[in-house]
């Protein structure tokens, strides 16, 4: 995986949410399109970031591999359900916040 997927910043918790997602793409050449794709509530609250701050994870898939996964206005139906499929069966869902950033929550 690229740089943009670096998980080892974040606490353990997030660290394994991020691997399922990376796991449910399952693309090695994924990039992030020169984003950072993993923040910690905590990271995103510091940025002075308004939505996701109570999240579990946040996920930033501004123009990357991760965007059809994520965003909807992205069209591909079937991998956003199956990345949500992925996190329900953890006990998670998925919030998308604005066209390139989405939250990790607790069901």
């Amino acid at each position: 995986m690229r740089n943009d997927f670096q998980i080892d910043h974040l606490p353990k918790r997030q660290q394994k949410i991020a691997r399922l997602i990376l796991r449910t793409i399952n693309n090695p050449d994924a990039t992030g399109g020169g984003c950072r794709a993993f923040y910690s509530p905590e990271e995103w609250k510091d940025r002075g970031e308004q939505f996701g701050t109570m999240s579990e994870l946040v996920v930033v898939h501004d123009g990357g591999d991760l965007a059809s996964w994520f965003n909807l206005d992205y069209g591909r139906y079937g991998l956003t359900e199956q990345m949500q499929d992925a996190l329900a069966r953890q006990g998670l869902y998925v919030e998308q916040c604005t066209s390139w950033y989405s939250a990790i929550y607790p069901v």
